[in-house]
């Protein structure tokens, strides 16, 4: 009789386990809302239509999302009115309706919630789209946030099914060829932000096709998947449409750093730069300043790069010449390619341009930039070897205060806190960064007002502005990983692609950690290889 009882128990325990194992898909269980997250609505669609069930919609019926749509300027599909929410997961997500001409009557900021049980889930003209919802099941909420995903093209591309029906910003963005004056944005523009290419479209028919394109600027949309696979982002309007400048243009640019030797530092670190375009420094003198934050850093940082003490030192480049491609380096006046004890040094024929560094012990340094503290940096070199942020930033010409806006600039790991970057400051505490591939000096985001893209400035390193920018997509807080163990001699190599017609890198930079070997390490190493950067044109 036990045993009996024992096995019935089993048996019961065996049904609710296969019970509570039945779900499908991505809901993650618990109590039924009314509300179903877009998050978990798109899924529902595998390839054929689906009729909007409380059952299959695990006991949702409705939708509470915000208005991102606006087709008073005619850019949009007609008929669908689009709406996206962050319900779960913080994840921001969109769908589009089909309203026909009801879709018109919609702003952006419109807070709603749609009753779409009885309705269809399917790609209509390839955009997955719910239909069969009438305008009385949509009940006005008020006025919503509109929030935006800040993302790069080749997450786009990569993701086009997860961003399809949001609205986006992709920042930095140039046209694929360069725009010449007399262009129009109407039709199908080949866009670049540094990333990926993706195409840009505007009606024809809309009320600002005729507007001549911009060098650089930060795109808001709306992204759909055509007929053919591909991605096809749509601006809602012209003000989705900020001026950055001209373009990203940089003569000279960093390609590589040996920030930590092996054995001794002093006189044989140096850095690795590119030439986009002759030069004759002679003419167009330039200046490169290395920042250290090792420990407790003194001064504090009023002036940025021209602050001084323990914090900045540089030296000027003010003579000689580099071609378009030609590599050129900046380092101690040991010349070796891996420390002290390196078998091969920079041939002559290399453009090196000498920084005398004393490694002697108790040597101070102070370079040649005249900054606001005399520089008084140890023998060990200008590199931190602590984990906290160092930099190096190239200036055109010889004297730089603390608003001077570096060409290029990288940097070296991630800690100093507000040492670094204090935004409480005023004025603010910081290392200016420049547009490059990495770093972003202007954000846009969404007045919550007027729900109008607006560009805040973002000057400084580590002032992240959500812009999904570098490789690890970080913003302005995106930095090169300090390579341990120490005293190995590893090269970052800085490996991406830089258009000189285009004036602007469309593959962005990626550290790679080279061991230089002592024995047999050549400025080949350094130059050569799948790694190093390139310039196309």
């Amino acid at each position: 009789m036990m045993k009996k009882y024992i096995a019935n128990i089993l048996t019961v325990i065996s049904i609710i386990v296969m019970v509570s194992c039945k779900k499908e898909g991505n809901y993650v269980g618990g109590t039924p809302a009314d509300i179903i997250a877009i998050l978990d609505l798109r899924p529902l669609y595998k390839d054929r239509d689906v009729t909007l069930t409380k059952e299959s919609m695990y006991g949702a019926t409705k939708l509470a999302a915000v208005v991102i749509s606006d087709h008073t300027a005619g850019n949009l599909p007609k008929g669908l009115l689009i709406v996206q929410d962050n319900r779960r997961l913080s994840m921001l997500r969109g769908i589009s309706l089909e309203m026909g001409d009801e879709a018109e009557k919609y702003h952006p900021g419109d807070s709603i919630q749609v009753d779409i049980e009885g309705g269809t889930l399917t790609r209509k003209n390839n955009i997955l789209t719910i239909t069969g919802v009438s305008a009385s099941k949509i009940l006005p909420k008020g006025h919503g946030a509109v929030n935006v995903n800040n993302i790069n093209a080749s997450q786009l591309n990569a993701f086009a099914s997860d961003y399809e029906s949001s609205l986006c910003v992709l920042n930095k963005v140039g046209l694929v060829p360069a725009p010449i004056e007399g262009d129009e944005i109407s039709g199908n523009k080949t866009i670049n932000d540094g990333f990926a290419n993706t195409i840009l479209y505007t009606n024809p028919s809309a009320k600002y096709a005729h507007d001549e394109p911009y060098g650089l600027a930060s795109y808001v949309g709306i992204p759909f998947v055509t007929g053919d696979s591909t991605v096809e982002f749509r601006t809602r309007a012209a003000s989705d449409i900020v001026d950055l400048g001209s373009s990203l243009s940089q003569d000279l640019i960093i390609t590589g750093i040996l920030g930590d030797p092996k054995g001794g530092d002093g006189g044989n670190e140096y850095v690795q730069m590119l030439a986009t375009t002759d030069i004759d420094f002679s003419v167009i003198p330039y200046c490169l300043v290395v920042c250290n934050n090792a420990g407790t850093s003194t001064p504090v940082l009023n002036d940025g790069w021209a602050t001084g003490g323990l914090r900045t030192i540089g030296w000027k480049i003010t003579s000689g010449k580099v071609n378009k491609g030609e590599f050129l380096y900046w380092g101690g006046q040991n010349k070796k390619i891996n420390g002290p004890n390196s078998t091969y040094s920079f041939p002559a024929t290399a453009h090196y341009v000498i920084g005398n560094y004393n490694g002697a012990t108790g040597a101070t340094n102070a370079g040649d930039v005249t900054m606001k503290n005399t520089p008084k940096f140890s023998n060990s070199g200008p590199f931190a070897n602590s984990g906290n942020a160092s930099g190096v930033a190239l200036f055109r010409g010889t004297t730089i205060t603390e608003k001077s806006t570096p060409e290029d600039v990288l940097f070296v790991g991630s800690g100093g806190g507000t040492s670094i970057y204090d935004i409480t400051k005023n004025p603010i505490l910081g290392y200016r960064i420049c547009n490059n591939d990495w770093y972003s000096m202007y954000s846009v985001n969404i007045n919550p007002q007027t729900n109008l893209p607006v560009a805040t400035a973002y000057l400084y390193f580590q002032s992240n502005g959500k812009i999904a920018t570098g490789p690890s997509g970080t913003g302005n807080a995106t930095n090169m990983v300090y390579a341990t163990p120490s005293d190995v001699g590893y090269f970052s190599m800085m490996g991406g692609v830089y258009n000189t017609t285009l004036g602007r890198w469309t593959t962005a930079r990626s550290q790679y950690r080279y061991e230089l070997n002592q024995a047999n390490a050549t400025i080949d190493s350094l130059e050569q290889g799948k790694y190093a950067t390139q310039i196309v044109e």
